[in-house]
């Protein structure tokens, strides 16, 4: 799929109308110069989705969602940006002109559709099977047996594959398909002779989608026990396919998680089919690996709210004190379910229902409040040695909380539970947050450290997950300018030089140096919304929160002025903070540390005399 060039947008933006896109999906009410209706993103009564027509974008001041005509088709009908663009180019009669044609991206662009169009028929195959074939019916037996209807099978498209390798290869060559696309696909494997067979042989077929509803690859469950056989058998790695990056069920549960503002993170397949069966249809799990920091960085950008719903032995507590681990630095609020010991979703929802399940979850408890109730009743709280021990367990999840009010307010919790200081629970968990800085420093350099390669190595930057900016406030107004006044944005890129640095350092510079750099027009609004479609998700989402409301200016040399001077003053602070935090570092030498404090005094002299 090839990019769109910025004209093309810009077209494709003037030919059309928000109010019309919008309206043809959503009841819309006239609000004054707007246009209001409820937010299809997530679950709301009061209307706080606002259409802007003078401006054509859109703003849901509830969960935050906001953009174009392009942004909201891609979001209503789970598109790609290059999708929505053609979808509305089509509807506009514009004719779209992609940028260069790149023979080996377009080569690895086809394998990989290549993939998932063999993954998408396969799944349609087993699908078929299951249901129609008399060798099936120990696999529909099967599902029965775990209480699993007709219904459920076809709403995540379960299948069954054949027992013999030759009735699938004999299927996928009368689909056209090249056994090399099948191989690549992982639905085929080469033996040392040369010959191939299928991977997947009688079991029970579970399709795995990404998060854009594709089918990227397979879990095969046996359905008799075999001696030196696993009772699973998944997808190997392929070009479209990386299990530490894969959310199972987050293509069914986004919408839902948006609703509902908060997710259910399970530890299996079964237990989110169970979830989603019983009417929890926010749940997701890892597959077939533990929780990753991909996997964290993915959720993150759909919620801010985790439920983790884990067993309540040995094995399910270490598993949900990793994912805290990993979401806890993404700023997210986590909770903690309680569950019987012996008991995960699907067993209970069999147990007790459906009813009892959403009530469980609707009740889970902050995720220390839980450790400490844990704690209480299995009598580590009375005894001293436990006591410790468990503080410093404590201590090192308290560490990893980027939220430094949370995360005092949890050192303030967790002491009182365990009759402890204060301070001394606080310098703790400072000595933890310096160890896992270090450790992050030296992981950071051994991966930022080039590894001998015959191959050179290909990063695709649209897997990548993008965390959230928050621009800082110096650098939002000059944003705002730049993207409001044409006279204002030549006066901030004529001062170019002595932005670089705080560009450079400062939250949401790297926006700012773009913008400088394309130089939108300002006076023509498609221009800029053109502009802000190319950016990166996360540097969009940024800007869409500044709202770019017009900024009213009697002296725009005055203007620009003081906004660069708070950008210099903001970028001293910052380098004070920095030193200040060096001061703390046993490792400084006393001269090294006179330095900084030297340095300190300077700059805070300068800071004052701004």
């Amino acid at each position: 799929m090839g990019r769109i060039d910025e004209e093309s947008i810009k077209k494709v933006l003037e030919a059309t109308d928000i109010v019309d896109v919008v309206s043809s999906y959503l009841t819309l009410k006239r609000a004054g110069s707007r246009w209001k209706a409820c937010c299809p993103f997530h679950n709301e009564k009061t209307p706080s989705f606002s259409i802007d027509p003078v401006r054509q974008i859109f703003k849901c001041f509830g969960c935050g969602v906001g953009g174009t005509a392009i942004t909201f088709v891609m979001k209503i009908e789970n598109l790609s940006f290059v999708e929505a663009v053609r979808k509305l180019s089509e509807k506009a009669g514009i004719h779209l002109i992609e940028e260069t044609y790149d023979p080996q991206l377009d080569k690895i662009r086809r394998a990989k559709s290549a993939i998932l169009q063999a993954n998408q028929k396969a799944a349609d195959y087993f699908h078929r099977l299951l249901f129609t074939s008399p060798q099936a019916q120990e696999a529909r037996e099967y599902l029965k047996s775990r209480g699993f209807d007709e219904q459920m099978a076809k709403n995540w498209k379960i299948g069954w594959a054949p027992i013999h390798s030759g009735e699938f290869l004999s299927w996928g060559r009368a689909e056209g398909m090249r056994d090399s696309v099948l191989i690549d696909a992982g639905l085929v494997s080469r033996g040392d002779r040369g010959d191939i067979y299928a991977r997947f042989k009688d079991r029970l077929m579970f399709p795995i989608y990404n998060e854009y509803g594709e089918c990227v690859a397979f879990s095969g469950r046996i359905l008799k026990a075999k001696e030196n056989t696993g009772k699973y058998v998944n997808t190997p790695e392929t070009s479209v396919f990386k299990k530490g990056n894969v959310v199972f069920g987050l293509d069914k549960a986004k919408t839902h998680i948006s609703r509902r503002g908060r997710v259910l993170l399970c530890e299996g397949q079964i237990d989110v089919i169970a979830c989603h069966e019983a009417g929890v249809k926010y749940a997701v799990a890892p597959l077939g690996t533990a929780f990753t920091p991909e996997h964290a960085k993915l959720l993150s950008r759909y919620t801010e709210n985790v439920v983790l719903c884990f067993d309540a032995d040995k094995a399910g507590m270490n598993a949900a004190n990793k994912a805290f681990k990993l979401l806890a630095p993404l700023k997210k609020t986590i909770y903690l379910a309680e569950l019987s010991q012996g008991d995960d979703p699907d067993s209970f929802i069999k147990a007790h229902g459906a009813e009892a399940f959403s009530s469980l979850i609707d009740e889970a408890k902050p995720f220390f409040d839980v450790r400490l109730a844990r704690a209480k009743i299995q009598g580590v709280i009375s005894d001293a040695v436990q006591r410790t021990a468990l503080a410093h367990e404590l201590s090192e999840l308290i560490a990893h909380v980027a939220d430094a009010i949370a995360r005092d307010a949890i050192i303030s919790t967790v002491a009182t539970y365990l009759r402890l200081s204060i301070d001394d629970l606080r310098e703790a968990v400072r000595s933890d947050i310096k160890k896992i800085e270090k450790e992050g420093k030296a992981r950071e350099f051994r991966e930022a450290t080039p590894t001998t390669s015959s191959a050179q190595s290909t990063v695709d930057l649209e897997a990548v997950p993008l965390l959230p900016i928050t621009i800082n406030r110096s650098i939002a107004t000059l944003c705002e300018l730049a993207l409001q006044h044409l006279e204002a944005q030549n006066m901030i890129a004529d001062r170019i030089e002595e932005l670089l640095v705080p560009m450079a350092e400062l939250p949401g510079g790297n926006i700012l140096k773009k913008i400088l750099e394309k130089s939108p027009s300002p006076d023509e609004p498609m221009a800029v919304q053109a502009f802000i479609e190319t950016l990166p998700r996360n540097e969009q989402e940024a800007l869409r929160k500044l709202e770019l409301q017009p900024i009213p200016i009697t002296d725009i040399n005055e203007t620009v002025q003081e906004a660069c001077q708070g950008v210099a003053r903001e970028n001293i602070s910052h380098h004070i903070k920095i030193l200040k935090s060096e001061l703390d570092s046993a490792e400084l030498s006393d001269s090294d540390k006179m330095m900084r404090m030297v340095k300190i005094v300077e700059l805070s002299r300068l800071l004052n005399s701004m």
